[in-house]
């Protein structure tokens, strides 16, 4: 007979539930989900390791009943080798690069059997030195935002918390290079937040859009303004879009027109009395021009999206997705439930230029938690398929690769790729470990059509 353990997590199996071990070391614990259909869902848990799975390292994963013992515990492996101990498994992880997977099938004293299989991303020893972006002692990357040009060079926008400044850094795929875009100064700046980034693929130009903030100067309360800024020839150029005071901007985003000579564009909520949403695009150098497109009371969820003929398209939270063309905006309602567990969607474009959509925080089995739309003219023609996302989510970000969707997950402290196989069901890899409550982006390198992702762990901007 097989020991029970102490508990920390829940996953119902069947008659009975299952739980994942707890070690006494003072970190979250990294749960992993099996995501099998039906009865058979396991959780299995990372015990001491953190960080990124490397190829020939030792990695250690126990489950464990809350109140059945086993009778039976067997693991198996793709690749590397096992040495189980019970209820808890060793596993050398192979020493080549790409997918290996864990397998363990259970039975209990009173009969009841599961099984489940776990994929893992190994990387290579070398590579984990160069996760960490920022060696810094500050606290980096409750913020961050990637991308890539058509180069093959990353661009990275993070926060640096300790002195709430903002940071960019570039990848020439060895080497990160880092720099400062704004922050805290002698007769300068404020101190910065809500930031985002939008990149020109062609040039490599990124344009950042933050809120710089200088405390309590009014009796209302404190003033913010929200500044763009860009690279042009090795130095930043920075401008406020107004000078008028915000009191509250809880969200703002940035994209580029590509049938105005990738305009920048500014999408923010300001909620004062009653939230609202405007636009705001910049017509000349230190020239913008900003609108309230949509009269309701809104405040936005999404990043917002350009196509090439210049429509934007946007997400809110009088649960439309709304088309804006010119002065004209045309709306398309997914319907309530799209939107009940969101805490924000993740947007992107498809192959076929419909809009994606994933819920960011979405509940265990969201009926929509992913939209495919089809725009329509007008946008109540649209067509809208629903994807069913068996995983539950703490924050979320969605890519493209040209063919399918990537979504990068966070689960409490684990962080996890999921994307369709050849048949369309969901698959999911391991990446390793992330920060409990932090934000993530993902993005695709168009040379050779890799996955990237930044995070944050152990109060580090990272990278992988």
């Amino acid at each position: 007979m097989l020991k029970k353990g102490i508990v920390s997590g829940m996953l119902l199996l069947g008659g009975f539930t299952m739980l994942a071990g707890c070690d006494s070391e003072s970190k979250a614990p990294e749960v992993i989900s099996s995501h099998e259909k039906g009865n058979a869902s396991l959780l299995i848990e990372r015990v001491g390791g953190t960080g990124p799975y490397v190829g020939r390292a030792e990695e250690r994963f126990r489950v464990v009943a809350s109140d059945e013992a086993f009778k039976s515990v067997r693991w198996s492996a793709s690749s590397g080798t096992l040495t189980p101990d019970s209820d808890a498994v060793t596993w050398t992880l192979p020493g080549e690069v790409g997918q290996a997977s864990l397998s363990v099938e259970v039975e209990t004293e009173s009969g009841k059997k599961a099984e489940g299989s776990f994929s893992f991303s190994v990387v290579a020893p070398q590579l984990t030195t160069n996760t960490v972006v920022d060696a810094s002692p500050d606290k980096t990357g409750g913020t961050c935002e990637l991308a890539f040009g058509d180069d093959g060079k990353g661009h990275l926008l993070y926060s640096n918390e300790t002195h709430r400044s903002l940071w960019y850094a570039t990848w020439d795929g060895t080497t990160w290079r880092k720099e400062q875009i704004d922050g805290p100064g002698f007769n300068t700046g404020g101190y910065i937040t809500n930031a985002a980034m939008a990149l020109d693929p062609r040039s490599g130009t990124p344009h950042v859009t933050y809120l710089r903030r200088f405390g309590s100067t009014t009796p209302s309360g404190e003033a913010q303004r929200i500044v763009y800024a860009t690279r042009v020839n090795g130095v930043w150029s920075k401008e406020e879009i107004s000078a008028t005071s915000r009191l509250n901007v809880p969200v703002l985003s940035i994209a580029l027109n590509p049938a105005q000579g990738q305009q920048p564009t500014i999408v923010f909520t300001e909620t004062v009395s009653t939230p609202a949403t405007f636009v705001a695009t910049r017509t000349a150098p230190g020239t913008w021009s900003i609108v309230r497109p949509v009269s309701s009371s809104t405040v936005l969820l999404s990043n917002p999206l350009f196509d090439a003929a210049g429509t934007l398209y946007l997400f809110d939270s009088a649960t439309v997705l709304s088309a804006i063309r010119g002065s004209t905006v045309d709306i398309f309602r997914p319907g309530y439930i799209a939107f009940q567990y969101s805490q924000s969607i993740s947007a992107t474009f498809d192959a076929n230029n419909h809009v994606l959509g994933l819920l960011s925080g979405g509940a265990d089995g969201a009926t929509k938690g992913l939209m495919d739309i089809a725009p329509g003219t007008p946008m109540s023609t649209s067509v809208m398929l629903t994807s069913i996302t068996d995983f539950e989510n703490d924050a979320a970000d969605l890519a493209f690769d040209g063919s399918k969707p990537i979504a990068a997950l966070r689960r409490g402290t684990t962080l996890e790729l999921s994307s369709p196989d050849a048949q369309g069901l969901w698959t999911y890899s391991q990446w390793g470990s992330v920060q409990d409550g932090s934000r993530l982006s993902v993005a695709i390198r168009p040379t050779d059509g890799a996955p990237h992702v930044c995070y944050q762990l152990d109060g580090k901007v990272n990278f992988q």
